[in-house]
Parts: structure tokens; sequence; C-alpha cells
């Protein structure tokens, strides 16, 4: 006969108080309201679970035993009750139907369990945030800091999981519509600088290294008070050659998991994943709309190019208005001031990770010969209202164009906020050229319109008198920027430092072709040369 599998009211708490969870935190962990946790805790009522549901379970759904019966607490405690003293039993059976639905036998009655397909979403529920690094379910406390520091991040535990311990999600944006990641986590030590992750299962830790999409391995280092946790993406290893030859994975010290590397992986996966899955009709709306290339002037809408989701056609944008202004640039008859117009990270990363991005800013930098300035509009409301994570991201973005010779204007006035981007030789000839936050794909023009020029020169004139960057040097200037936009200066270039002799491509390696790090490993690489103090 099979076993019969026990369960008190003094069980579940021991178990809870295991967990290190409160009652409110166990009955959302166990997806039951938290008056049925309480109730059973406080009548000590005992029920049985025989051997073969957990058999039948775990065959039908892949998941361990143990899961099984801490999930299956759940539908038994939102079962009615007789009354009946502390030494009655109420006795359990469970049984399948032929359409998959799961019926409790509690003592003369059928209860509807659910479905077996719905049993498989909810047996292993969402990560809870309240829950503390003691849960059995988050061992090395990682799901925890993540709900805790990042809380737009949302994390799900898939069934089955073939390698996978967690599912994170990364949010999207104004534009960016959101990317995933499929996570290992594993014991980590670091020892002399390294840290090295360990790989106890070969089998789990193939079953993960050669699955799709974008993978983390997560290395968690839990040997001092405050655990800490280092990323690196799994196509780095299949890269270099290490797939499935260690025990002992390297992870860069540099990768660990703060605001710098959590804004890096949220715009790359979110930019990456975005046109990769364009690619194919994005390189078609790039040849059917290269007739617009003859035209001085063009401004086209979405419906150009219907179908492509708001990153693609940012990037189709960009990529029009950047060689619009190389075919036009060698016309200006004076050296030119810039207007961009991104204010926050998420526009700004196109800078760092858009593959011509950085390409442009280079040749702009040898058609002119000698420094320029680029002006933008950040408004505090801007600042304030993006997390600590995405002004990193701006912050990069401005160093990048320092690193070029490119001196940086900011000014916080909210009116120039809708002003399009330009170059304008001041007072004599203008080039529009705007894809941010534009109706259509992109609108450009040049042209020697005395009022449009001399619009254009009283914005730059204006923005380089009263920059909030007044500084005479990059450092000065970055600094400033830094403080503007709440970083602390001595933990960018220190982690800038780090993060550019590791190289970013391990830590987001890109899938789709038209995404670099080159931008980023630059912008990364100039900011850990500055003094980290004055």
């Amino acid at each position: 006969m099979s076993p019969v599998v026990r369960w008190t009211g003094r069980q579940t708490k021991a178990l809870r108080q295991a967990r290190r969870l409160s009652i409110r935190a166990f009955a959302e962990h166990l997806g039951v309201a938290t008056g049925s946790v309480v109730n059973w805790e406080r009548r000590g009522e005992a029920i049985r679970l025989r051997g073969e549901t957990q058999e039948i379970l775990d065959r039908d759904l892949s998941i361990a035993p143990d899961e099984v019966r801490n999930r299956f607490e759940a539908a038994l405690l939102t079962m009615p009750r007789h009354r009946h003293t502390s030494d009655d039993v109420t006795e359990t059976a469970l049984r399948m139907d032929g359409d998959g639905n799961v019926w409790a036998q509690v003592d003369r009655r059928a209860v509807l369990v659910g479905s077996v397909a719905l049993a498989a979403t909810r047996l292993v529920p969402e990560v809870n945030p309240t829950a503390g690094p003691a849960s059995l379910s988050d061992p090395y406390g990682f799901a925890d800091a993540l709900s805790r520091h990042w809380p737009d991040l949302r994390l799900s535990r898939p069934v089955p999981d073939y390698g996978v311990d967690l599912q994170l999600l990364l949010p999207g944006g104004r534009s960016m519509l959101g990317a995933g990641a499929a996570v290992q986590v594993l014991q980590a030590r670091t020892v002399a600088g390294r840290v090295l992750a360990t790989l106890p299962d070969a089998k789990r830790a193939a079953e993960f290294l050669r699955g799709p999409g974008r993978r983390l391995l997560v290395g968690a280092d839990t040997a001092a008070e405050v655990p800490r946790y280092y990323l690196l993406d799994v196509l780095h290893l299949r890269d270099a050659g290490a797939e499935g030859t260690r025990s002992e994975v390297p992870v860069p010290v540099a990768y660990e998991l703060d605001d710098l590397t959590i804004g890096v992986l949220w715009a790359a996966a979110n930019l990456d994943d975005a046109l990769q899955a364009d690619d194919r009709p994005l390189c078609e709306a790039r040849s059917g709309l290269s007739a617009y290339e003859r035209q001085p002037a063009s401004t086209v809408g979405r419906e150009a190019a219907p179908g492509l989701n708001p990153v693609a056609h940012q990037w189709l944008g960009s990529d029009f208005c950047a060689r619009h202004v190389l075919r036009t640039l060698p016309d200006l008859p004076a050296v030119p001031a810039f207007w961009t117009r991104e204010q926050r990270g998420e526009e700004a990363s196109a800078w760092l990770l858009f593959g011509h991005k950085y390409d442009y800013l280079r040749q702009t930098m040898a058609l002119i010969g000698s420094p320029v300035a680029r002006a933008f509009c950040v408004p505090e409301d801007a600042v304030r209202e993006s997390p600590r994570s995405e002004r990193v991201l701006l912050f990069l973005a401005f160093a990048l164009m320092e690193s070029l010779g490119i001196r940086v204007q900011v000014t916080d006035e909210p009116a120039y906020g809708n002003v399009e981007g330009f170059v304008v030789a001041p007072g004599r000839q203008a080039i529009v050229a705007n894809w941010v936050r534009g109706d259509g794909i992109w609108h450009v023009d040049a042209t020697s319109r005395a009022g449009v020029v001399r619009d254009f020169t009283e914005v730059v004139s204006d923005v380089a008198a009263s920059t909030l960057l007044a500084a005479p040097s990059p450092a000065g200037r970055l600094r400033l920027l830094a403080g503007y936009l709440g970083l602390d200066w001595a933990w960018l270039t220190g982690r800038c430092q780090g993060l550019a002799r590791a190289g970013t491509a391990g830590l987001v390696r890109p899938r789709s072709r038209l995404i670099s790090t080159a931008g980023l490993d630059a912008a990364c690489a100039f900011v850990g040369s500055l003094p980290a103090s004055a």
C-alpha cells in the first residue's frame, strides 16, 4: 500500500517558520487567503495525502514531490471543512477524469481541485517579493535581492524547468517592449579577486547552457553578511569554447549585480530582442525606403513600414538620420553645433548599443576635424522619474561623446524639450535630422532659410551660455553631470574601470547583427580613465 503523508497545522507552522515567512507572506506563497493559514495553524487540523497523489502529479506535471506536496496543501486549505476534534482526520483521495480535471474526495464529497493544465501554472507561482533569503525556494537570496532593489523586474519559475531556475522578465519602457532571460543560480566563491561559480550538476548545467534564447548564469557569493551576485551571458561561454568543459565557471568581478549592470542588461536585452524579432521586415523596409536618400528633405510616417515594432522604427529613423547628416555635413560653411533630443537613458542607450551610432559619431568628428558641442535638454522631471539604472545609461551616452572630443551641454529648461534634432552652422545653414519622439519614423531637411537658422542658432547659443555642465574639461563636465543625475562619481569611475577591463560582451552578448557593445565599451573605458577624486 502507498504511504500516507500526514500534514497538520503544527507542521504547516513549522514549515512557515523554517522559511522565515510571515503568515501573510506564506499565504501569498501558497496562493491562498491569509485566513486559511491562520485557521489551519490554530485548529491543528490534519490532512492526509496518499503517496499515489504525489506520484501522479509528479509524473504528469514534472514537479518534484516536495513541491507537489507544498502546492497541493494550498488547494486543500480552500476546501470546505467539517467541524471535528483534534483527533479527527480528514481522508483525501485524488482522481483524474478523462478531461484532465483533478477531483479530491473529502470524506463523502467530491471537490474539483482544478485541471492538470491549470495546475501546471499554479504549482510554481511567481516568486514572492517578500520572501527572504532563507526561503527554500530561493536558497541564495537572489530573487529576494532582485525584487527589493529593482521592483519592476519580474521572476517566475518554469515548469518543467530544463535546467532553468528562474525566468527573468525585464520591463519595457516608453518604446521598449520588455525582454526575457532564463537564469540558473549557482553557488560562487571569490578567490584572489576572481569569482568562481560551481556547476554541481553536469546534466542540468548542460540542459541550461545549450538551451535557446538569452540565458544568464548567476554566481551567488553568500560568504559575506550581504550576498553578492554576478551575471554572465551563457553565449559568451559558447564563444569561448568553455561550454560543458568545466566544473567551475569564472565570472568577472566587474559583472556584479548593481545599477550599472542592471541598466546595461535592461537596455541591451530590450533593444537586441526587438531588433532580432523584426530583422527581416526591418531589412526589407530599409531597402524599400532607400529612394528617400536621393531627396534633400523627407518626412516618413510609421505607415511606410507597417508592422515594425517601436524599437525597429527607431533604428530605421536613427540610421536614416545618421546617413543624412553624414551626406550633408561637408556642405556646411562653418564648424557646426549639434542639438539632440534624448532626455532619458532609454533613448540615449541607442548611442551605446545601435551599431551605426558609434560609427556615426567617429565619422562626424573625422569630417569636422575639430572639437564641437552637442546640446541636450534634460529636465528635472526626466531625472526624477528615471530609475538610477536608467540615469547611468544617460551618463554613459554623454561620456561616449566626451571621449570623442564632443563637448556636452545640458539645459534643464523644459521649454526646449520639443525642439527637434538639428545641426547648425550658426547664422548660416542648418541640417534637420529628427527621429527621437517624432510623429513619424524620421524628418530630415537641409535649409538656409533665415528664420529656421536663426531659431536654431539661438537655441545652441542660449544652452551654451547657461549649460549645467560649465567646466573646462571632460572630467569636470561629467562630474557635474553625475551630480545632476544623482550618481556617485567615485562609484561610476571605479565600476566603469572594472567593466572596461572585462569588456561588456560577456554580460550582454548581442544576438542581433544591428547591436554592438563597442560604444558601451568605449564609454566605460573613458570614464574608468578619469580620476576618482577631485
